[in-house]
C-alpha cells in the first residue's frame, strides 16, 4: 500500500516555527532565564509569522521590516516609559500605516503592526536588561539562518492555501482609519485596566479586524473560543505538570502546529498560540498565583478587545441601505 504524499509546505511551515520558537526559548529553559524564554518564544513567534510566498529575497524583506518595526517600537517605548503622549502619536500612526498597509502588501504591513506592539510592551513594561533582549536578537537570527537552509534545501516558499481577502482600494482609507480608531482605543481602555495588560487587549484588536466585515465578524467569534481552549488546556496542564524540562518539552510539541490552521480553522490556531504563549509566561514565573490570574486575565483581554473590533469593523464597513436599482 503506497503511503500518502507528505506536503511539503506544510513541513516546512512546521520546522521553520519549531526552530523560530524553539531555539530561544530552550535557550533561555537550559541557562535558567525566565525572562529569556518569555521573550525569546514571543519575538521568535512574531519572526516566524513574518514570512511570505515566494523566493528568499521577498521572504528576507517581510522579516527585516518586521523586525526593524519591533526595533524601533521597542527603542521608543524604552524612551518614553509610562505612555506620555509622543507614544499615543507614534501608536496611533503605526496602526493607521498598518491598516493602510493591508491593501499594500505583507511587509510594510507587519512592519507597522509589529512596531506598534512592540512600543506598548515597552513602554508599560519594567526596564529590560541587555541580556533579556538578547533572546530576541537571537530569535532574529535563528529565523533568519533557517529561512536560508529552507530555501537552500526546498527552494522558493508556495502561498498558504485560502488567505485575507483583500476589501476594495476605496475602503482602504475609511478601514485604515477605524482600524487605528479601533485600537487606540483598546489601547487606552487596556491601560486604565492595567499598563501591563494593554498589549493583549491592543494585539487582540489588531489581529482580528481584515480589510473585509465578514472575516472580521468570523475571526472575533473563533479568537474568543479559541482563546478559551487554549487557556483551559494551559490551566489543565501546568496544574499537573511541575517540571520546566517538561513545560518546556510541551512548548516545543505545540510550535510546529500553530501555523498550519491559520486559514482554514482559526479557533485551533488561536487556540495554539493561547497554549504556547501560557506555557511560555509558565516558565518565565515560579509563582503559580500569578500564572493563575492570568488565564482569567487573558479571556477578559480577548473579550474586550475583539468587542473593540466589532465595533471598529461595524464602523469601516457601515450597512448601506439599498439602492431603487437594487430593489427594483
Amino acid at each position: 500500500m503506497a503511503w500518502p504524499a507528505i506536503d511539503t509546505v506544510t513541513l516546512r511551515r512546521a520546522i521553520l516555527f519549531f526552530v523560530g520558537i524553539g531555539v530561544p526559548s530552550a535557550t533561555g529553559t537550559l541557562l535558567g532565564h525566565p525572562a529569556g524564554v518569555l521573550i525569546g518564544c514571543m519575538t521568535g513567534l512574531l519572526f516566524s509569522f513574518a514570512d511570505d510566498a515566494g523566493p528568499l529575497s521577498v521572504r528576507y524583506k517581510t522579516l527585516f521590516m518586521a523586525a526593524g518595526g519591533v526595533a524601533i517600537g521597542a527603542a521608543a517605548g524604552a524612551y518614553w516609559r509610562g505612555f506620555p503622549w509622543p507614544v499615543w502619536v507614534m501608536f496611533a500612526a503605526a496602526t493607521f500605516a498598518s491598516g493602510a498597509f493591508l491593501g499594500v502588501g505583507k511587509a510594510p504591513m507587519l512592519g507597522a503592526r509589529f512596531g506598534a506592539m512592540a512600543l506598548v510592551v515597552a513602554s508599560g513594561a519594567p526596564e529590560l536588561r541587555l541580556d533579556d533582549a538578547a533572546y530576541g536578537v537571537l530569535a532574529l537570527v535563528v529565523v533568519a539562518l533557517a529561512r536560508f537552509v529552507d530555501h537552500w534545501i526546498f527552494g522558493p516558499l508556495p502561498q498558504m492555501r485560502g488567505g485575507a481577502p483583500r476589501g476594495p482600494n476605496h475602503d482602504w482609507p475609511r478601514f485604515a482609519l477605524a482600524y487605528a480608531a479601533a485600537a487606540t482605543v483598546s489601547l487606552w481602555i487596556g491601560i486604565a485596566i492595567d499598563p501591563s495588560r494593554a498589549v493583549w487587549v491592543v494585539v487582540t484588536t489588531l489581529v482580528v479586524m481584515m480589510a473585509d466585515a465578514r472575516a472580521s465578524y468570523v475571526r472575533i467569534v473563533e479568537r474568543v473560543a479559541g482563546t478559551m481552549l487554549g487557556v483551559v488546556a494551559a490551566f489543565a496542564l501546568t496544574s499537573v505538570v511541575h517540571s520546566p524540562r517538561l513545560i518546556a518539552l510541551a512548548l516545543l510539541l505545540v510550535a510546529p502546529a500553530v501555523p498550519h490552521h491559520l486559514q482554514q480553522r482559526y479557533w485551533l490556531h488561536t487556540a495554539l498560540i493561547a497554549l504556547l504563549i501560557l506555557l511560555a509566561y509558565d516558565l518565565a514565573t515560579a509563582d503559580p498565583r500569578i500564572l493563575h490570574g492570568l488565564f482569567t486575565e487573558r479571556l477578559e483581554d480577548v473579550l474586550l478587545g475583539g468587542a473593540l473590533a466589532l465595533v471598529g469593523t461595524m464602523v469601516a464597513f457601515p450597512r448601506t441601505a439599498p439602492s431603487d436599482n437594487e430593489l427594483a
